[in-house]
């Protein structure tokens, strides 16, 4: 069960590389530090195809499949303990829905690179918007799954 901020781990995906490196890392420290993880995906119609095509519902549908299946498989990378994971399929812009999810988070954990919408350009404005804004620290992860940037207190982990 998802507990208080100081045990919850927030951290945001959108099935890049970088982001299924960020959720590997924050399943990690989560473990780490007997932390819940939330997994947030963000979603809402961007492109022409989308908005003619593609019903709010089934946007929604493929989020949640998304959510689920990245989840599922990096649980299954893991050895040993396991953290509480709640996934997310939330509708509107990342970089708002973030932010205010770090309202009730210990950290928030982002990908370094990826696909957003295309008025982001490469999810750089996502980064840059949560670490200039977050109401908690934020962590940055490369592909590497190597941390590349850190704001805020020291990890608790030795993850870092």
């Amino acid at each position: 069960m998802i507990e208080g901020r100081e045990r919850r781990i927030v951290v945001g995906i959108d099935g890049s590389t970088e982001s299924l490196a960020a959720l590997r890392w924050a399943l990690r420290e989560a473990a780490a530090t007997d932390s819940s993880v939330e997994v947030v995906h963000c979603w809402h119609p961007h492109t022409v195809t989308d908005v003619l095509f593609g019903s709010p519902e089934e946007l929604h549908r493929g989020s949640v499949c998304m959510l689920r299946n990245e989840v599922t498989a990096a649980l299954a990378e893991m050895i040993g303990r396991k953290p509480d994971v709640l996934e997310n399929s939330r509708r509107g812009r990342p970089g708002p829905v973030l932010l205010e999810r770090t309202t009730v988070a210990r950290l928030l954990v982002l990908g370094a690179h990826g696909r957003t919408e295309l008025r982001d350009l490469a999810h750089g404005q996502v980064v840059s918007t949560c670490l200039k804004h977050a109401s908690c620290p934020v962590v940055v992860v490369g592909g590497d799954e190597s941390v590349l940037h850190h704001t805020g207190r020291p990890l608790t982990s030795s993850l870092a």
